[in-house]
């Protein structure tokens, strides 16, 4: 979430044809905020206010991986990687006249962040405590099976905008499509979105915001300038084009990363499979996602809405 700073507070986005750019990958490292950041979390044991941070800081292990016990059973597939707080300091490298906060479950922030990055943790179903209309961006990205409702989700966002704000979100979709057949019925990709399916169903929280995140949107009633972009997204070389055939060498390491951990607790506690049920199935999906003769991907859906500006309203 960028929000101005109170000395050099930038107009909000008048504009109701373009929203703000993202910034190009860049790395940015400065030394500030890492007292602020060691404040939130050695608060005094004695204060009923540290509960919180320190409840955040009691992990869960099983089976080998590490979970958040934080109301434990209602977020099952909350990841820890450092990518999001890395795109945070890019943006506020790049925007030194705004003040961004990033916010995450996890106490995974970096240490040395820009002068103008600060890093809260939080969580997004709970009642916000920022004033409203204070934004005038706010980026969401890889929240898929962390919300419990996404239209009170961006009612919430609605809020907090400033008129003429502009909100941004970046989802991968869970669902492996092939153009020319090569996914079949049997395969363990489809296996994979039927398992999620029933996952999205018995926790609740959808691990399909990609394919409704712009009818999330329009079902508040309040967005205008609502657009929506659907990218295919490759898994694996097979492509021609050379940066096509690039993104799919990172989509597959990615998900080869992480499947395991987008998979096993799910997969052991929520739907009672073994562990060695589980670890087989992995191997069936691992064999797949190195095929070069299937030819797969998935969508990238990009979605991004704005507030109108209170003269317009």
């Amino acid at each position: 979430m960028a929000s101005p700073k109170e000395s050099k507070s930038p107009k909000s986005p008048a504009s109701a044809k373009s929203p703000p750019k993202s910034p190009s990958p860049r790395t940015a490292s400065s030394p500030a905020a890492e007292n602020q950041l060691t404040d939130v979390i050695e608060v005094d044991a004695d204060d009923a206010s540290s509960l919180a941070p320190s409840s955040i800081l009691n992990y869960k292990w099983e089976n080998g991986r590490r979970y958040h016990a934080y109301e434990d059973g209602s977020y099952w597939f909350v990841p820890h990687r450092s990518r999001p707080a890395t795109y945070m300091r890019e943006f506020a490298d790049e925007t030194p006249g705004a003040q961004v906060i990033g916010v995450d479950l996890s106490a995974i922030q970096p240490p040395f962040v820009p002068p103008n990055c600060s890093f809260e943790i939080d969580d997004v179903n709970k009642e916000w405590t920022y004033p409203d209309d204070n934004f005038d961006f706010i980026h969401v990205r890889a929240m898929t099976g962390c919300v419990n409702d996404w239209v009170d989700f961006y009612k919430k966002v609605y809020q907090h905008l400033k008129p003429g704000g502009w909100v941004h979100q970046i989802e991968l979709s869970a669902v492996a499509k092939s153009d020319d057949g090569t996914i079949k019925p049997d395969s363990p990709l489809v296996t994979w979105v039927e398992v999620f399916e029933k996952m999205s169903a018995a926790m609740g929280k959808s691990f399909f915001a990609c394919e409704t995140a712009r009818e999330s949107v329009e079902a508040t009633g309040r967005f205008i300038n609502v657009h929506e972009r659907r990218l295919k997204l490759p898994i694996g070389t097979w492509p021609k084009d050379k940066k096509l055939k690039q993104w799919g060498a990172w989509n597959r390491q990615f998900l080869l990363q992480g499947l395991e951990g987008f998979s096993i607790r799910g997969l052991t506690t929520m739907l009672g499979w073994t562990y060695e049920e589980t670890q087989m199935f992995l191997v069936q999906m691992r064999r797949e996602l190195t095929d070069p003769s299937i030819h797969t991907y998935i969508d990238m859906c990009v979605v991004y809405a704005q507030k109108p500006i209170e003269s317009e309203e």
